[in-house]
């Protein structure tokens, strides 16, 4: 309980814990890219095809039943990632306010991808940017906690200060 109101410290199995779990994170970040690559596009008209469906490409549209799926997923995983990953940002040394804009990007960019699908297949195509626009941003946020994280995993680990400093 410790490890988790005050942060790993110097005790080597938290700290490998957390190393492997940036690991896995890294993997994950990586292969969000390469999926959205592949399914979307990182273009307006890519991220418009995929929702709404293209004749001359024989796609359909999203069903309400595959929307209804992706959703209920990600809601879950989502809100886990970002407790876990907000939680740890409280153990870093960053200045309150870095923190405060990581969490809102974090929260808003993961809000604007799972409604992003919804608005684009039944409202308007022009939504197709949030989706964009809410990937780029939590992938920019990722990372940014990714490589902080990890550096001050790795910086803090001859110090008594049980706080990553970062």
């Amino acid at each position: 309980m410790k490890v988790m109101t005050r942060g790993p410290g110097r005790d080597r199995l938290p700290r490998s814990i957390l190393a492997f779990f940036y690991f896995y994170f890294f993997l994950h970040w990586v292969t969000s890219m390469l999926m959205f690559w592949e399914k979307l596009g990182f273009s307006y008209r890519g991220v418009v095809r995929y929702y709404v469906g293209d004749p001359e490409f024989f796609m359909q549209p999203r069903s309400f039943l595959g929307l209804l799926e992706v959703t209920h997923f990600h809601l879950f995983a989502m809100g886990i990632f970002f407790v876990v990953f907000s939680h740890l940002l409280l153990f870093t040394s960053w200045p309150e306010t870095v923190k405060q804009l990581l969490i809102f990007m974090l929260a808003f960019s993961l809000i604007g991808e799972i409604a992003s699908g919804w608005l684009i297949r039944y409202l308007a195509d022009g939504f197709a940017w949030l989706k964009l626009f809410s990937f780029w941003t939590l992938q920019g946020a990722s990372l940014i906690l990714f490589v902080g994280l990890t550096a001050g995993l790795f910086r803090s680990s001859g110090r008594d200060d049980p706080q990553l400093k970062i």
